[in-house]
C-alpha cells in the first residue's frame, strides 16, 4: 500500500507524542502518585491510631477518677490536652497532604502546558517539513510520473526566493536536464525522419531484420509490395512470404539470409519465388554492441523482364529494319532478273529442260529469303492489341523458319503433331511467338547433333495444350527449380551461354494468356516444356 511522505511524518509524530505522554504518565503515577498516597496513608492511619490510644486513656480516666478525684481530675485534663494537640497535629499533617495534593495538581497543569506546547511545536515541525520536504517531492514525485508518460515538456514552476536550498538546485537541474533530453529527443527524431525519408527515396524495398526475425524498419517501397500482396504484411521475416508460416524459412526449399550470416558476415544474393513475382534479394550484416542485424535489399525482377523483352523487341526490330532494306531490295532485285531471264529463255510451259529447272529452284528460294525478315518484321512489331485471333500452327511454323538455319546447321530431326491445325488462341501474337521461340530456341541449345525436337498440339474442352520435346542433356531436379527464375541459366555450351532471362520472358509473357508453363526432364535424357493455355468461351462452345 502506497503510503505519502506527508501521511508517515504526521502518523510518525502522533505516535511519538502519544508514546512519550503515556511513558510520563505512567511514570509519574509510579514514581510520585502511587508515593503520595502510600505517604497520605500512612499519616492517616498512624493519627487514628494515636487518637484511639488517647480516647481510650480518656475513657480508662473517667473511670479511675471516680475512685479519685482530685488526683485523676488534673491526669484527665492533661490527656485531654494531649489529645487536642494531636488532633492538632492530624490538622497539621491533612493540610500538608492538601497543600502537596494541590502542588501536584499544579504540576499535572505544567505538564498538561508543557505537552500542548509540545505538540504545538509539533505541528509546527511537521507543517514546515511538509513545505521544505514534501512538497518538493510530491512535485518531483508527479513530474516524473509525466516523464515516464513521455510527456517531456513539462517543467517546474521556480519561483525566486531569497534562500534557495537543495530542492530549488534539484529543480533547476531537473528542468536542465529535462531541456537536454527534448532537444536529445528532437535530433533523434529529426535523424529518424531523415533516415526513413532516405531508404523511402531508394526505389528497391528495403527491411532491417534482428536476430528474431521481427522486420525492425521497413521502407515505402516494401509498404508498396505488401499493398501489391507480393509480399504479406506482417511483423516477422519468414510470414512476409507466407503468411500463415509459424517457424523460419526451411533451408531445404529456401535459403534464410539470416541463418546463414550467422555463420558468416560476408553478403547474400538469392532469388525467391513469392507469389509467382521473381524477387531479386541482397543481405548483409550490421554488427551493433554486440547484437547484430540484417539488412535486405528486394527488388522485383518482373520489371526488368520486361525491360529485357521490350530491349530485345527492340534490337529485333532494328535488326529486321536493316534486313528489310538490304536483304529485300538486294534479293528483290536478283528475284526480278531470274524472273526475266525465265519469262525471256524458258517461257514455254513444256520446257523441262534442268537449267529451267535450277533456275525454278534458285527463285523460289529467294521469295522464301525474302519471307524471313518479313516475319522477323512481324516479330518486332509493336502492336499492343490483345484481341488477335493466333494461329497456333501457323505462328510455330513461322519461328520454326527463323530458326532453319540452326535446325539444319545441327542435323536436327523436328516432329510435328498437331492435333488441330486451325486451333487459334486470343492474345498478342507477338508475346506468343516469343514464348514459342524461346523455347525451340532452348531446345535447339540442349539437343546434340542428329537429335530430335517433338512439338505437340493437343486439345480438350477446357485446355489447349502446346509441348515442346527434346532429347538433349536435360535438367537436374536442383536446377529444375529455378530455370524460372531472371539471369538462372543451365546452357551446356559455355560459348553460347545466354543471359538467364528466356525462361523468365516465358513464364511472365505467358501470364498475358492466364496461361501455365511446366516442365519434366531426365539428365542426360531430355527435357519437355508443356504449356497449357485455357480455351476462351467461344471456343468451348464449338468443341464436342
Amino acid at each position: 500500500m502506497f503510503l505519502s511522505l506527508n501521511k508517515k511524518f504526521f502518523f510518525t509524530i502522533i505516535a511519538s507524542m502519544l508514546f512519550c505522554a503515556t511513558i510520563f504518565l505512567f511514570l509519574f503515577d509510579i514514581i510520585v502518585g502511587k508515593q503520595i498516597k502510600r505517604t497520605h496513608s500512612d499519616i492517616i492511619t498512624r493519627n487514628q491510631y494515636v487518637i484511639n490510644l488517647l480516647n481510650e486513656n480518656i475513657a480508662l480516666s473517667k473511670q479511675l477518677s471516680q475512685y479519685q478525684p482530685t488526683s485523676k481530675t488534673t491526669s484527665i485534663n492533661k490527656k485531654q490536652e494531649e489529645l487536642s494537640r494531636e488532633r492538632k497535629l492530624h490538622e497539621e499533617l491533612t493540610k500538608t497532604y492538601d497543600q502537596n495534593y494541590s502542588t501536584l495538581t499544579e504540576s499535572l497543569r505544567i505538564i498538561s502546558i508543557g505537552a500542548t506546547l509540545t505538540i504545538l511545536s509539533l505541528i509546527i515541525l511537521w507543517l514546515l517539513l511538509r513545505y521544505w520536504v514534501i512538497t518538493p517531492i510530491d512535485k518531483l514525485s508527479d513530474l516524473s510520473i509525466e516523464i515516464a508518460n513521455g510527456n517531456f515538456n513539462k517543467r517546474f514552476n521556480l519561483k525566486k526566493t531569497r534562500f534557495p536550498d537543495e530542492f530549488n538546485t534539484l529543480m533547476k537541474t531537473f528542468n536542465f536536464m529535462l531541456d537536454n533530453i527534448e532537444h536529445n529527443i528532437s535530433a533523434i527524431k529529426e535523424k529518424e525522419i531523415f533516415l526513413q525519408n532516405l531508404i523511402d527515396a531508394i526505389p528497391d524495398a528495403i527491411r532491417v531484420i534482428d536476430e528474431d526475425f521481427n522486420i525492425i524498419l521497413s521502407n515505402k517501397a516494401y509498404k508498396e509490395y505488401t499493398k501489391k500482396k507480393i509480399l504479406c504484411a506482417s511483423t516477422t521475416c519468414y510470414q512476409a512470404y507466407d503468411k500463415n508460416a509459424t517457424a523460419p524459412c526451411n533451408t531445404n526449399t529456401k535459403i534464410c539470409p539470416l541463418v546463414e550470416l550467422r555463420k558468416k558476415a560476408s553478403n547474400i544474393k538469392l532469388i525467391h519465388t513469392i507469389n509467382n513475382k521473381p524477387l531479386s534479394i541482397s543481405s548483409a550484416r550490421i554488427n551493433f554492441n554486440n547484437n547484430y542485424s540484417i539488412i535486405e535489399s528486394i527488388r522485383d525482377l518482373s520489371e526488368r523482364i520486361t525491360y529485357s523483352h521490350q530491349q530485345k523487341i527492340s534490337s529485333l526490330g532494328f535488326l529486321t529494319s536493316s534486313l528489310a532494306h538490304e536483304i529485300k531490295n538486294n534479293l528483290g532485285a536478283i528475284n526480278l532478273i531470274l524472273d526475266g531471264l525465265l519469262e525471256k529463255y524458258y517461257k514455254s510451259d513444256d520446257d523441262t529442260s534442268e537449267t529451267k529447272r535450277y533456275l525454278s529452284l534458285i527463285s523460289n528460294q529467294i521469295k522464301e529469303c525474302i519471307k524471313v525478315p518479313e516475319r522477323l518484321l512481324k516479330l518486332s512489331s509493336t502492336n499492343d492489341s490483345n484481341n488477335e485471333n493466333i494461329s497456333i500452327s501457323t505462328s510455330i511454323n513461322d519461328m520454326l523458319s527463323l530458326l532453319d538455319y540452326e535446325i539444319k546447321s545441327k542435323g536436327i530431326n523436328i516432329i510435328k503433331n498437331y492435333s488441330n491445325t486451325k486451333e487459334t488462341i486470343t492474345g498478342n501474337e507477338t508475346d506468343f511467338k516469343m514464348v514459342i521461340l524461346n523455347l525451340l530456341q532452348n531446345a535447339i541449345n540442349a539437343t546434340p547433333t542428329a537429335g530430335t525436337i517433338e512439338i505437340k498440339t493437343n486439345t480438350n474442352k477446357e485446355e489447349l495444350l502446346i509441348s515442346i520435346k527434346d532429347n538433349g542433356c536435360g535438367i537436374d531436379e536442383t536446377s529444375l527449380m529455378h530455370i524460372f527464375e531472371p539471369f538462372y541459366t543451365t546452357s551446356p555450351n559455355k560459348n553460347t551461354k545466354g543471359t538467364g532471362l528466356g525462361l523468365a520472358i516465358v513464364k511472365d509473357l505467358l501470364t498475358k494468356f492466364d496461361a501455365n508453363i511446366d516442365v519434366s526432364s531426365i539428365l542426360n535424357h531430355g527435357s519437355t516444356f508443356t504449356i497449357t493455355i485455357p480455351r476462351q468461351k467461344k471456343q468451348k462452345m464449338l468443341v464436342k
